[in-house]
C-alpha cells in the first residue's frame, strides 16, 4: 500500500512512521515536511520523496493511506483534503482542535466513505493487554468503575511552544487524556453517553497560560463510572514523561495497573485471589500493517473510525463542560 506522511515534527509520529517502514505490504512513497532537519532524520538511508504541500503529494504520489503528525489546528484540513482524494489517515492523537473541526472531518469521513485510524498506544502495551485478557476471561465479573490518570511533562524552555498557545493547542483534556478515554472504551465496551469536568491552572500560571490539570467523570451507556485525569505536572526530574495508574473495580475483583514509569498489574478477584499476571509482548510495532490489512479487506482496523470520533467527542465535551464550571453534557452519538 503506498503511503504519504504529512509532518513529523511532533507526537506519536515517529513510532508510526517506524511501524510503516517496516511493514512488508507497505511503501512510503512521499512526505511533507518544512523542516529540513527533521526531514533528514527520518529520510535517512531511506529514498523518500520530499513534497512542497499535501495537495501535490497527494496528485503526484498517490498515496492511499496518509500519516499525519500535524498542529492541532491544521489536522481538519488534512483530512478534508485526503477525503478528497480518498486517501485513508491515520492520524496521531488527538483529532481535531474543537467540536467545530469535528463535525467538519465527520461529513468529510462520511461523504467520502474513507477510514480514519489512530494510534492509541496503551492498546498495544502490555500492562493494558494484560488487564484486556482479565476482563474479557470474566475474571473482574461485570466492571463498575474505572479510575484513570494521565499526568504528563512539559516547561516553557523545552516543552512544545503552541502548547501554550490556545489558538493552536485543543486542550489539555484532549490532547493528553484522549488515551484513557479510549482505554475505559476499549476495556468496558461501552460508550461515554455524559460528562461533567473541571480543570485548573496551578503551575502555568504566567502569561500564555496552560490549564495544567484536568479531571472529567464520564457516565457510561452500561451504567458503569469512570473518571480520568489529565495534567501537565510531572516533575521534571522524572526520568519518564508520566507514571500513569489505572484503578478498575468490577462485581468479582479489581485490577490495579502502573504503566511507563514502571510497569506492573495486579489482579485481585474471587476466581483466582490475588496475582500478578504474565505480560503478553508489545504489539505496536506492527500496528500500520493491521491497518493495511484491514483497509484491503475492507473491514474496521483495530482502532476504528467509529472509536476515533467517540473518543475525541468525548474529550472534546468534557472540555466543554469545564469550560461550562461542570455543567453536566450529554454526549450523543455521531453518525458516520
Amino acid at each position: 500500500m503506498r503511503i504519504g506522511v504529512m509532518g513529523v515534527h511532533y507526537g506519536h509520529i515517529g513510532g508510526m512512521f517506524s511501524s510503516a517502514a517496516k511493514s512488508p505490504d507497505g511503501e512510503i512513497v512521499g512526505m511533507v515536511e518544512a523542516n529540513d532537519a527533521l526531514y533528514a532524520r527520518y529520510t535517512r538511508n531511506l529514498d523518500i520523496p520530499r513534497f512542497n504541500s499535501l495537495e501535490q503529494m497527494l496528485e503526484t504520489a498517490r498515496p492511499e493511506l496518509v500519516l499525519e503528525g500535524v498542529v492541532h489546528r491544521e489536522k481538519v484540513e488534512v483530512v478534508e483534503q485526503c477525503a478528497a482524494a480518498g486517501a485513508n489517515v491515520l492520524l496521531d492523537k488527538p483529532l481535531c482542535y474543537d467540536l467545530d473541526d469535528l463535525e467538519r472531518m465527520r461529513c468529510a469521513v462520511k461523504e467520502s466513505g474513507i477510514a480514519l485510524s489512530m494510534w492509541f498506544t496503551s492498546r498495544s502495551y502490555p500492562p493494558f493487554l494484560a488487564v484486556r485478557e482479565a476482563i474479557l476471561a470474566g475474571e473482574l465479573g461485570e466492571i463498575v468503575s474505572i479510575i484513570s490518570t494521565h499526568p504528563h511533562k512539559t516547561n516553557r524552555e523545552t516543552g512544545t511552544p503552541w502548547y501554550f498557545d490556545s489558538d493552536q493547542y485543543t486542550g489539555t483534556f484532549h490532547d493528553v487524556a484522549c488515551h484513557g478515554v479510549d482505554q475505559v472504551r476499549w476495556l468496558t465496551g461501552a460508550e461515554c453517553v455524559g460528562v461533567h469536568a473541571l480543570q485548573t491552572c496551578k503551575k502555568f500560571v504566567e502569561e500564555p497560560r496552560l490549564i495544567d490539570h484536568a479531571q472529567a467523570s464520564f457516565q457510561m451507556s452500561n451504567d458503569s463510572l469512570a473518571t480520568l485525569t489529565a495534567d501537565w505536572l510531572t516533575p521534571e526530574q522524572s526520568p519518564s514523561f508520566g507514571d500513569t495508574r489505572v484503578i478498575i473495580m468490577g462485581t468479582e475483583g479489581s485490577a490495579h495497573l502502573r504503566a511507563y514509569a514502571g510497569d506492573h498489574v495486579l489482579i485481585v478477584s474471587n476466581a483466582k485471589g490475588a496475582y500478578e499476571p504474565d505480560f503478553p509482548e508489545d504489539c505496536g510495532g506492527v500496528f500500520v500493517q493491521e491497518l493495511i490489512e484491514s483497509l484491503r479487506e475492507g473491514r474496521d482496523s483495530f482502532i476504528s473510525t467509529k472509536d476515533v470520533f467517540a473518543v475525541s467527542n468525548a474529550c472534546l465535551m468534557a472540555q466543554e463542560s469545564a469550560k461550562q464550571g461542570g455543567k453536566f453534557l450529554k454526549i450523543g452519538a455521531l453518525e458516520l
